[in-house]
C-alpha cells in the first residue's frame, strides 16, 4: 500500500442546534495538520499534541481516537478510503509481528492471547485500532521474549 500524502479524518458535533463539521488532514511529510471547519475555514500547519504532551504522529491517529483540536475534544469519526487502506495495511502488518511474538513466548510460558482476541473480535478494515498501541505491545512482547530467550529477541 503506497503511503498517502495525507491521512484524512472527519468529525462533527452539534453546537446551538447546528451541525458543525471538521476535516483533519494530517500531512505525512510535514507532520502537521490542515484543518477545514464547516467546509469553509481552513487552518494550515496546525500541530496537535496528545494527552502525553507529545505531538501526534500518523501512528497515533485512528477512527475513534479522541484528540484536542483547537481546545475542543474531538473524536475522529470517519476516515477517507486511502487513510483506511493505509491503517488496515499497517494494522495487519503489526498484528502479524505481535502474533508471532506471542506465539513464541507461549512456547515458554502462558500469556494472555491479546492479539488473537483482537483478530477475532475487531474489524481491521474500519481503521479503529491504534497502531501506536500495537507498536507498544510489540515492544513489551519483545522485552518479555528477550528475558525468556535472549538470543531470540535479536
Amino acid at each position: 500500500v503506497p503511503k498517502p500524502k495525507l491521512l484524512v479524518f472527519f468529525s462533527w458535533w452539534f453546537e446551538e442546534g447546528q451541525k458543525k463539521y471538521i476535516e483533519l488532514r494530517y500531512d505525512m511529510n510535514d507532520k502537521v495538520f490542515h484543518i477545514v471547519l464547516n467546509k469553509t475555514v481552513e487552518l494550515h500547519d496546525v500541530k496537535i499534541a496528545g494527552r502525553d504532551g507529545e505531538l501526534l504522529q500518523c501512528w497515533d491517529l485512528f477512527v475513534g481516537q479522541k484528540i484536542g483540536v483547537l481546545g475542543k475534544p474531538t473524536t475522529l469519526m470517519q476516515a477517507n478510503h486511502s487513510t483506511l487502506q493505509w491503517l488496515e495495511f499497517h494494522t495487519r502488518r503489526l498484528l502479524k509481528k505481535a502474533m508471532e511474538l506471542e506465539n513464541e513466548i507461549m512456547q515458554f510460558k502462558p500469556i494472555p492471547e491479546v492479539v488473537h482476541k483482537i483478530l477475532h473480535t475487531k474489524k481491521l478494515s474500519n481503521g479503529s485500532i491504534s497502531l501506536r498501541w500495537i507498536m507498544r505491545h510489540i515492544s513489551i512482547l519483545t522485552t518479555q521474549l528477550y528475558r525468556l530467550k535472549p538470543a531470540a529477541a535479536q
